[in-house]
């Protein structure tokens, strides 16, 4: 069923008391032992309280790769031009980008929710053998080779290749590539000094390096699916500037969490350019609104749990959870009662 995000407090920017920094600076050591993570970035904020935030890392790589969290700014970015009148949910997608498969019955509503039945070209045999930057033209060219994966909107299928595709049409209309149009839009007028939206196929040199296989990941590849770097706390405010409708209207806000889709795991759906998460607490189920990001040597998330009152934000380097590093620092400031 639909899930209705109620609009949230202001996050002031000032210290959470101190009673509940002494609790998430003790579960922060715990995230660092327990994951073994050579870079940690964590943030918890409270609508109305104020924002806790630490990050582990060396000095030259102050922020973290967000990875396909950052899908949500993306997806921010189209449902501005919406606002705006440019652009239609039901748009086809033929009608700004040539050459996509089913091209004109997939919309720009299906590459956001992942119901567009694109084949994600980073899944390609060839592509996971010698991973890197590829254009969103080579991306779709991998697409067309493989061909349509269903009908738009039959089902739900994770890809990558239609949000290059929304990166695209963004550029087309914005008349800016979709890290420029992230800047201006997003982290500027919410004064972000430490979050960066990374331009495709540009090496930054400031992230903290994530290894898988003996080889550093370079986190331009992913493009307009995955194109934040930032630490803890500017995701945090970013996310509850988004809750508060500071960045979209009531109306847009809640149409992305009036269609979900169930994603692969039990308990995670996926609306437009967000995740819906329900938690096992206990006797009872909690529920978080954020997004999951996640690549090799890279583990991201973010959400907000109401019964908390809190938005969690966590990226690692390495082999941990950042799910489970988000659950012990919303744990270690619960109501008690919440295990």
């Amino acid at each position: 069923p639909p899930v209705d995000i109620r609009p949230i407090k202001a996050v002031p920017d000032r210290p959470l008391p101190s009673r509940d920094v002494a609790r998430l600076d003790e579960a922060f050591a715990r995230i660092r032992t327990l994951t073994g993570a050579a870079a940690l970035t964590a943030a918890v904020a409270r609508p109305g309280g104020g924002i806790w935030h630490r990050t582990w890392t060396r000095p030259a790589h102050p922020r973290l790769w967000w990875a396909s969290v950052g899908k949500t700014f993306t997806a921010v970015v189209v449902l501005q031009l919406v606002q705006e009148g440019k652009l239609t949910l039901d748009a086809p997608v033929s009608r700004f980008v040539r050459g996509v498969p089913n091209g004109d019955v997939v919309t720009l509503r299906d590459c956001l929710a992942h119901t567009s039945g694109l084949f994600s070209a980073n899944e390609d045999r060839l592509v996971r053998a010698r991973p890197g930057y590829r254009d969103p033209a080579t991306l779709l060219a991998i697409a067309r080779r493989h061909g349509a994966m269903f009908c738009p909107g039959e089902r739900w299928r994770y890809s990558n290749t239609g949000y290059d595709v929304l990166g695209e049409i963004v550029k087309r209309i914005d008349g800016r590539p979709i890290d420029e149009a992230i800047t201006e839009r997003i982290i500027a007028p919410l004064g972000l000094s430490s979050m960066r939206a990374l331009a495709p196929g540009v090496s930054p040199g400031d992230v903290a390096p994530a290894v898988s296989g003996g080889e550093t990941i370079d986190p331009s590849w992913a493009g307009a699916a995955g194109p934040i770097a930032s630490d803890g706390r500017d995701m945090a405010m970013a996310w509850a500037a988004l809750l508060q409708g500071r960045l979209l209207g009531r109306a847009l806000l809640k149409e992305m969490t009036a269609t979900l889709y169930p994603m692969f795991d039990p308990g995670t759906f996926y609306g437009l350019g967000i995740m819906v998460f329900e938690v096992p607490d206990g006797q009872s189920t909690l529920r978080w609104v954020g997004h999951a990001g996640g690549a090799p040597g890279v583990s991201a998330l973010v959400v907000y749990s109401r019964a908390d009152n809190a938005i969690a934000a966590v990226a690692l380097t390495g082999g941990g959870s950042a799910t489970a590093a988000a659950n012990l620092l919303l744990k270690s400031i619960a109501k008690p009662g919440r295990p």
